[in-house]
């Protein structure tokens, strides 16, 4: 082979690229992220959902989350990092929060590996009688807290630990479940936990991997709040995206009459938004293709896009 000047300095440096991949993929840094898996295993049982709308926060540097686990309807526990400030203790504002709900012993000290000063305050559900645990752990003027069901004391436990550590530990979870296999399961408690901007992005990931049955479960869920009024204030422009999304789902699911039936509601709720037109008609083309409908949808394509929908004035 002829020899080139600086051939062999090229392909060293070629060679030498993707052993460097792998030390960044691994530094994800859980106070930067809107969710992450608790544990190091493939199939982790439980995960955190950061939470910006939570009665705990006071300022910019306190953060909230929930901890969703497979087969739980509703988030086991919370997990906090929270600022302390002159006459503010994070630990009796947790307290204040939790109410007449919790009946809860004074905290003592806590065994929780590399965590030497933690606290536990053992409580119990006023409604139900469910053992409830509550850890306080404080660094510099951080406190850090987390608090749930104390069937899930391995998750607080963790959770805890790798906010603290900021890094994702090892560890694995042990909880009782039936059927946590589920990913669709997981899918509707992480939607219903999620704040709504949160829910819809993950929405849309989920629809962008693939995995539209989750997806399925992420728009459905949003769709329940926005009707159930859970969600705050839902204008028009939310409410015909979340219903597209539905549609858009089950048509990728194979479920083409319910999708024709989401479609046509989603055209009946006015909007004159570009954004939102093309959005409506572009997702009801892919559903022309789910079909196998080829003419149809090239024909759809080819139309003039509508200046509105619904009945617009």
């Amino acid at each position: 082979m002829r020899q080139y000047p600086g051939f062999r300095l090229v392909l060293a440096a070629t060679v030498a690229l993707p052993l460097a991949a792998p030390v960044a993929a691994q530094e994800i840094r859980p106070s930067l992220q809107n969710s992450f898996r608790l544990g190091s295993g493939g199939s982790s049982l439980c995960q955190v959902q950061s939470r910006s709308v939570d009665p705990a926060i006071k300022g910019m540097f306190d953060r909230a989350y929930a901890i969703v686990c497979r087969d739980a309807a509703t988030p086991i526990g919370r997990i906090y990092a929270l600022r302390r400030n002159a006459g503010d203790d994070p630990v009796a504002r947790l307290a204040a929060l939790r109410g007449a709900g919790t009946a809860c012993e004074a905290a003592a000290a806590a065994t929780v590996p590399d965590l030497a000063g933690a606290t536990l305050a053992q409580c119990r559900l006023t409604t139900g009688d469910v053992p409830y645990h509550a850890y306080a752990f404080t660094r510099g003027r951080t406190t850090y807290a987390a608090e749930g069901l104390a069937g899930y004391d391995g998750a607080l436990q963790l959770g805890l630990r790798t906010i603290v550590a900021d890094r994702i530990l090892p560890g694995d979870i042990e909880v009782a479940t039936t059927g946590s296999g589920d990913p669709a399961a997981f899918a509707r408690v992480q939607a219903g936990s999620l704040d709504i901007d949160q829910a819809l992005a993950e929405g849309y990931r989920r629809n962008n991997s693939g995995s539209y049955a989750e997806a399925a479960e992420f728009f459905d869920t949003l769709l329940q709040r926005a009707e159930g009024g859970t969600s705050g204030s839902v204008n028009q422009r939310q409410l015909g995206e979340y219903v597209i999304n539905r549609a858009l789902q089950k048509s990728n699911l194979g479920d083409f009459a319910e999708a024709d039936a989401l479609f046509a509601q989603a055209a009946r709720i006015p909007t004159a938004d570009p954004v939102q037109l093309r959005l409506r008609r572009n997702f009801h083309v892919l559903h022309l293709l789910n079909q196998r409908l080829l003419p149809d949808a090239v024909a759809e394509l080819a139309a003039p896009l509508p200046t509105q929908e619904g009945g617009m004035p």
